[in-house]
């Protein structure tokens, strides 16, 4: 079990690099805040360093004006530094989670990314969501075929090739077989 889950995190999760690393943290950013209504409000955003901004956002109107705090359940995502955060619950292992994602590809099965300190090294955790779910890619370590073929029931075909794990649709092809999905499904 510990080989396969370790085999996984370095071929599908990988290293996570951002064109982030050219803002300088505690700054403000011009960008805005995506409110519950889907509301884009612009402003400025603090660039937080990676254990906090997956968590909160720090907002300001204009420059000189008061700050203001979000967390993932009191607005629906935030753009700064040429990255867009949604915030989403996801099933996580073995509760559920409440956070702000970077958003990798948008479409009927989206995927997000956040980064997390453990056991003293950072490794990036992948969540996928479709209009039912939102859940990490942990889940799919065992058993892949089947959940994912969940996830993407609505294309019977391409769920029957997962589910028969054809050539082409395993663990190690999932963003493949989402970009697949989101190319044919419906927007």
């Amino acid at each position: 079990m510990n080989k396969l889950l370790c085999l996984f995190l370095i071929v599908f999760l990988g290293t996570h690099i951002n064109a982030q690393e050219k803002y300088e943290l505690f700054e403000f950013y011009e960008g805005y805040i995506i409110t519950k209504t889907g509301k884009k409000q612009p402003g400025y955003i603090k660039y937080l360093d990676e254990r906090d901004r997956y968590e909160k956002v720090i907002f300001k109107k204009k420059h000189k004006s008061k700050k203001q705090r979000f967390k993932a359940k009191d607005i629906a995502g935030y753009k700064v530094a040429d990255v867009v955060y949604h915030a989403v619950q996801y099933e996580d292992i073995p509760f559920k989670s409440n956070r702000f994602l970077v958003l990798e590809k948008k479409g009927c099965l989206s995927l997000y990314s956040y980064r997390k300190f453990n056991n003293g090294a950072w490794e990036t955790e992948k969540i996928l969501m479709n209009k039912d779910a939102a859940v990490t890619s942990k889940k799919f370590v065992l058993g892949f075929a089947k959940k994912m073929a969940e996830m993407i029931e609505n294309d019977e075909e391409l769920a029957s090739k997962v589910r028969n794990k054809e050539k082409g649709y395993s663990l190690f092809n999932m963003e493949a077989i989402i970009d697949e999905y989101n190319n044919r499904c419906n927007l």
